[in-house]
């Protein structure tokens, strides 16, 4: 213990003036060493008094290169040639620029280049002359990741500019303001959006009402589970114009599962679903020059299918007319030949019927289609350009096959085109060969495949690369379009049109559709 009337061993009170100021000396010679940022102490003149080691490190000089040179050493021009004057007017006037303020400058290595740094310069209180405290930040990180983060965003805004597409955070817990990217209020045509009221909220006023069910079903299955939201839909914007959007989203959760933040991007679709709308227009056009094609290729034999009930009408009606002059006639007879007369005209107008039905432009239509029945209902328009060509058509199916979800009438296009292809190819193969093979069969993919197949010369090697390009064919007299117009129209239902060698000779065309979903159980 030490006596309470002796002073301590090391007890300041010991110390003389001149050890007092030593170990001042040391103590702030560890601070600056110590300090993160430079610091630089200079006298009234601007002359450096001391130099710290971060201030080694930030200008590459030893503190004895700096000490009793003037500090516009470290800066570059037209700071450099300034500085005196700085320090001359803060003199005379007391006006401060950068004492007691801060600003961001640039100042000069040893090696010559130049860097951004925060400096704040504060006087030494009651020091006489005057000194002065300077403390250097080197800020060029923070100025790169502020360059990389400003070119970020102003690549982001371009790309969303040139998408059409715009981004929303709203912070369901307010930690955070929302934010609404810019691109946003253009897509609305809103100069604001109100921060009050919720986004999904106000996006439902303006939702079309045809598609305010599908918007409303897809926030709320959002809002109650983890899935995504993602649903296209239009909206009447204030002006009266409708706008298509593709809108995505998701809630991001607590660890309770409450939603803290919605994130969302708003795609403009518009010109999009324009281009859609009118490449189909275009395609339906494209398709039904080929239906009309290939009914002025089978003019002939159509005419001559119509011809043959037209003939036994005829040929019935004037045996009426006999029978009914003969003063012996048989009622029996009459009606028999009143009942051949209903069954041909019936006839003529079933062709007529189907003719009309697969020739007039049409809205395509989807609806559950039997592949047997349609194939079985092809023979109406195919089987008489078959007899023409004496070739035989055979229907190869299995039975109780499942409906497929397709137009009837741009199915019938597909398979009446393979037919013709498949005649054609036959011309010069002999009579007792000439047969198609019209097939269906259901794929373990859970795809009805259609086939036609036929015995012809089959194609060549060169012709196979390009034959489902628009405007290529191997016919003297061909479009080019038949098989380009077949393939879109399938894989617009969603399937695929290739093809095969057949077995020995010629070639089989493959086509497939997917089956139609299995209807929902009340």
């Amino acid at each position: 213990m030490y006596d309470d009337r002796q002073p301590a061993p090391g007890n300041p009170d010991d110390e003389t003036p001149a050890s007092r100021s030593t170990r001042a000396g040391l103590e702030f010679r560890s601070l600056l060493d110590a300090a993160v940022d430079a610091i630089i102490v200079i006298d009234q003149r601007g002359c450096v008094e001391q130099f710290s080691l971060s201030a080694e490190r930030v200008f590459g000089y030893k503190a004895e290169e700096v000490v009793g040179r003037n500090v516009s050493m470290l800066m570059p021009e037209p700071y450099r040639s300034e500085h005196d004057g700085y320090l001359e007017r803060y003199h005379e006037t007391g006006e401060a620029r950068i004492i007691g303020i801060g600003r961001e400058v640039r100042a000069q290595r040893k090696d010559g280049t130049i860097f951004p740094c925060e400096l704040a310069v504060g006087q030494v209180a009651e020091a006489r002359p005057p000194r002065f405290i300077g403390f250097i930040r080197d800020i060029t990180l923070r100025k790169l990741a502020d360059e990389r983060l400003r070119r970020s965003e102003s690549e982001l805004r371009l790309a969303q500019e040139l998408a059409n597409l715009g981004n929303y955070v709203i912070h369901l817990d307010h930690s955070e303001p929302d934010y609404y990217s810019p691109k946003l209020h253009r897509i609305l045509d809103v100069a604001a959006i109100d921060d009050a009221v919720p986004l999904t909220t106000l996006l439902r006023l303006w939702v079309h009402p045809s598609d305010r069910e599908r918007f409303d079903e897809a926030l709320e299955e959002l809002q109650s589970t983890q899935a995504a939201f993602d649903v296209e839909y239009r909206i009447v914007r204030a002006d009266g114009t409708t706008r298509h959007l593709h809108h995505i989203a998701q809630l991001t959760r607590d660890a309770e599962g409450r939603p803290v933040r919605h994130v969302g991007t708003v795609h403009d679709i518009t010109d999009r679903r324009q281009t859609e709308d009118d490449a189909r227009q275009l395609q339906e056009r494209l398709t039904h020059f080929s239906r009309l094609s290939t009914m002025g290729e089978m003019a002939a034999g159509l005419a001559h299918e119509i011809n043959q009930p037209l003939s036994a009408i005829t040929m019935y009606a004037q045996a009426c007319q006999r029978f009914m002059r003969s003063p012996n006639r048989e009622d029996a007879d009459v009606l028999e030949a009143l009942e051949q007369i209903s069954v041909q005209a019936l006839r003529a107008g079933e062709v007529i019927r189907r003719l009309r039905n697969f020739v007039k432009n049409r809205e395509v239509k989807r609806e559950p289609v039997d592949c047997n029945r349609l194939l079985e209902d092809l023979r109406t328009l195919a089987e008489t350009d078959a007899r023409l060509h004496n070739v035989r058509l055979r229907i190869d199916d299995e039975p109780d096959l499942p409906t497929v979800h397709a137009d009837p009438i741009q199915l019938q296009q597909v398979v009446l085109n393979l037919v013709r292809n498949a005649i054609d190819a036959m011309d010069d193969v002999p009579e007792t060969q000439r047969e198609v093979v019209l097939s269906a069969r259901l794929l373990p993919e859970g795809e009805i495949e259609v086939v036609v197949a036929d015995h012809g010369s089959g194609l060549v090697p060169e012709a196979t690369e390009h034959l489902f390009n628009p405007f290529f064919t191997t016919k003297s007299g061909g479009t080019g379009l038949g098989l380009a117009i077949s393939r879109s129209i399938v894989r617009a239902h969603g399937g695929r049109l290739w093809h095969t060698p057949n077995e020995r000779t010629g070639a089989r065309f493959h086509f497939t559709l997917p089956v139609s979903p299995a209807p929902r159980r009340e």
